[in-house]
C-alpha cells in the first residue's frame, strides 16, 4: 500500500495497464495509408526488392504485406514484436527509414485488432502474433507464438528463402464492417486506390530510377505501382536547378513545373498536381533517407500564392536528423530547425523567381523586339497598357495593301480593339487560377498562311532563313506548334 510515509529514495515500479495503453495506442494519429506506408518502410530497410500488398474481402477482410527482404530469425522476430524494439537515438544504417521501433506496431494496430508476423531467415520460418482482444482480456502484455503457418491467408504466396509477412485481421478500422457488405468493400477499395497514389508518391524514388540506387518493385493486388514524381523531372519544360548544400547531411534543390499549355494531356498535367491540386501542393518537399515525409508547405517561409504555385522545393536529409527535424512516429510530419532555416529561406528567394516567371513569361516574350510581337507594353506615368505592334510582318503587310479611306478604316479598328483589352478579366484569371488562361491556338489552314506569311514578310526584308525560323521558333504563336510549322512551311528540320 502506498502511503505518507514512503520512502522518496526509493523508486517504485508504476507498470502501464496493457488493455488501457494499447487501446489509447491505436489512435496516435494513423491515417490507413501513412499505416502502410509504415510497414513498407520496414520491408525497405530489410533490403527487400520486392514488397507486395494483398488483400481479400471475399470472407472477414484480409491484408497483408509480403516482402523478399533479409527475414528474421525467431529471437529477432521476437524481440521486433516488444514495443519500442530499438533506440530512437542509436546510429543507424544509411537506408534504414525505422526509428523509434513502434511502426510495425501501432501502424498495425491503427487499422486492426490481430496483427500476425511471420518471417523466414535461411529457411527457417518463425512467427508471434498479437491479438488485441486477448491482451484486454488478459490485462497483460500476451504475445501468441505461431505454428501452424498454413491456415493463415496469403501463407501460400509467402515463398522465398527469406523475407517477411505482416498480417492484418480484425480489420474493425480500415474495414467498417457495421455497413452493408457492398458498402463497406466500397469505402475498403476507395482507401485502397488513395493509398496506392500515397505510396507512389512517398516511395517515387524508391519504385522510380534514381542513379546510384537499386529500385524496388511495389505492387497492390498485383498492379505495380508506378512512380509519382512531384517535381516531373522527365518533363523536358521542367525547369531543374542545381543541388544546394544547407548543412552537414542537409541539401536543397528546387524545380518550376511546365505551365499547363505545356502538356498535351490535361490528365498528365493534373496528375502531377497532385491531390488539392498545384496550389496547395507547392513548397517544400522533406525526404528522410530518400522517402518522402511531408509536402506541400513553406514552414512559414513564404506565402501559397497563384504565382509560386509550379515551385517546389526538395530538402532531403539524412536520417541522422530525425530529433533535429522533430520527425514523429508516423513519419507524416516534421518541423524545420533553426539552424537550417535561414539558409533555406535565402535559398528560396532565388528559387522562387522562375515559378513566377512561368505565368510571366509570356508578357516578356510580348516586349521583345526580336522576336517580333503581336502586342507591345506601354508605360505612361506608372500605367501600364498594351496595343497592337504595328510594326509587326504581317500587320505592315496588310496595312502597306490598303487604300486611304480604308486604312483608316483599319486603324480605326485597331484601336478599338486595344481600347477593348480586357485587362480586369485577365488580371483576375490570372489571380485565381493562372493554370486556366490560355491563348488560343492557330490550327491547319490558319496556322499554314500565318506561317506563309510570316516567313514571306521577313524573307522579303533580307533575313536569312535561318534566322527567320529562329524567330518563329520562339515566338509563343509557334513555339508549341513547330513540327507543324516546318510543314506548312514545307520545310524539314536539320
Amino acid at each position: 500500500m502506498i502511503g505518507e510515509h514512503v520512502d522518496s529514495e526509493i523508486p517504485i515500479t508504476l507498470n502501464p495497464s496493457p488493455s488501457i495503453l494499447i487501446e489509447s495506442l491505436r489512435d496516435i494519429g494513423y491515417s490507413f495509408k501513412s499505416a502502410l506506408a509504415d510497414i513498407i518502410d520496414n520491408s525497405i530497410s530489410a533490403g527487400a526488392s520486392l514488397i507486395r500488398i494483398e488483400t481479400d474481402t471475399s470472407g472477414d477482410p484480409v491484408l497483408a504485406v509480403i516482402d523478399n527482404g533479409d527475414g528474421l530469425t525467431s529471437s529477432e522476430l521476437f524481440d521486433s514484436m516488444r514495443m519500442g524494439s530499438s533506440n530512437p537515438r542509436e546510429l543507424r544504417r544509411k537506408s534504414d527509414l525505422g526509428r523509434f521501433g513502434l511502426g510495425l506496431k501501432t501502424a498495425s494496430f491503427s487499422q486492426c485488432r490481430k496483427l500476425t508476423v511471420l518471417s523466414r531467415k535461411e529457411g527457417v520460418t518463425s512467427g508471434f502474433c498479437w491479438d488485441l482482444d486477448r491482451v484486454v482480456e488478459d490485462d497483460n502484455w500476451s504475445l501468441m507464438p505461431v505454428s501452424d503457418f498454413t491456415s493463415l491467408p496469403f501463407f501460400s504466396e509467402f515463398s522465398s528463402q527469406s523475407g517477411t509477412m505482416v498480417l492484418w485481421e480484425k480489420l474493425d478500422r480500415a474495414y467498417d464492417a457495421s455497413q452493408v457488405k457492398d458498402v463497406a468493400e466500397h469505402a475498403f477499395l476507395r482507401q485502397l486506390s488513395d493509398a496506392e497514389e500515397h505510396l507512389s508518391l512517398v516511395f517515387h524514388r524508391f519504385i522510380g530510377f534514381e542513379s546510384g540506387y537499386k529500385k524496388i518493385a511495389i505492387e497492390l493486388n498485383g498492379s505495380r505501382l508506378a512512380p509519382l514524381d512531384p517535381f516531373n523531372t522527365d518533363h523536358e519544360a521542367t525547369i531543374t536547378h542545381p543541388i544546394e548544400p544547407v548543412s552537414d547531411g542537409v541539401t536543397i534543390q528546387c524545380f518550376t513545373l511546365p505551365h499547363s499549355s505545356k502538356y498535351k494531356d490535361k490528365r498528365e498535367y493534373e496528375r502531377y498536381g497532385l491531390s488539392g491540386g498545384y496550389l496547395k501542393n507547392q513548397g517544400i518537399y522533406l525526404y528522410r533517407a530518400r522517402r518522402l515525409i511531408i509536402h506541400g508547405t513553406w514552414f512559414g517561409l513564404a506565402k501559397k500564392t497563384n504565382l509560386t504555385q509550379l515551385c517546389r522545393v526538395k530538402v532531403d536529409i539524412d536520417n541522422k536528423h530525425d530529433e533535429e527535424w522533430k520527425i514523429d512516429v508516423k513519419k507524416v510530419s516534421a518541423q524545420l530547425p533553426e539552424s537550417a532555416r535561414a539558409a533555406i529561406r535565402n535559398l528560396l528567394n532565388v528559387f522562387n523567381a522562375p515559378s513566377r516567371k512561368v505565368y510571366q513569361r509570356r508578357g516578356a516574350r510580348q516586349t521583345s523586339e526580336a522576336l517580333y510581337p503581336v502586342w507591345n507594353q506601354q508605360r505612361d506615368n506608372g500605367n501600364i497598357s498594351f496595343t497592337i505592334n504595328r510594326d509587326h510582318p504581317l500587320v505592315q503587310s496588310f496595312a502597306s495593301g490598303l487604300d486611304e479611306e480604308e486604312s483608316r478604316s483599319f486603324n480605326t479598328l485597331m484601336r478599338l480593339i486595344e481600347a477593348g483589352f480586357p485587362t480586369e478579366a485577365i488580371h483576375y484569371e490570372l489571380s485565381n487560377s493562372p493554370e486556366s488562361v490560355t491563348a488560343p491556338t492557330v490550327e491547319g489552314d490558319d496556322l499554314k498562311r500565318i506561317a506563309g506569311d510570316f516567313f514571306k514578310s521577313l524573307k522579303a526584308q533580307g533575313m536569312e532563313e535561318e534566322s527567320i525560323l529562329s524567330i518563329m521558333r520562339a515566338s509563343s504563336v509557334f513555339e508549341g506548334r513547330w513540327e507543324d510549322t516546318l510543314s506548312a512551311l514545307g520545310i524539314e528540320e536539320r
